[in-house]
């Protein structure tokens, strides 16, 4: 399996053009037709959050004759989940959906 098609995995539900994903590789400093190898798990997620990132400013989209809508709040979620599973502690932080409670000193 290529790079590119695990990031493709990872983005499941959400269906983009390959040239995003190509994009996100070159970004992450991955080779988009690369054999997938465990050591590339960080760089994918990275890539795959990039992806996800863009589609969090659509809020629906259309082509030939179809329609897509996206729930923003779920992307946010799988940024997150994404991020969290990796490592990535400060993209996880950044898009965390759990309510904060912040405290002004008066």
């Amino acid at each position: 399996m290529r790079n590119s098609e695990v990031i493709s995995a990872r983005l499941y539900p959400y269906d983009v053009d390959d040239n995003l994903v190509a994009v996100a590789c070159m970004d992450t400093g991955l080779s988009a037709d690369e054999e997938y190898s465990s050591s590339n798990k960080v760089p994918v997620a990275k890539a795959a959050i990039d992806v996800l990132k863009q589609l969090i400013v659509l809020s629906s989209e259309s082509n030939g004759g179809c329609s897509f809508g996206y729930d923003v709040e779920e992307l946010r979620r799988r940024i997150h989940a994404l991020a969290k599973d990796n490592g990535l502690t400060d993209i996880a932080s950044e898009f965390d959906p759990t309510p904060q409670i912040f405290f002004l000193d008066l």
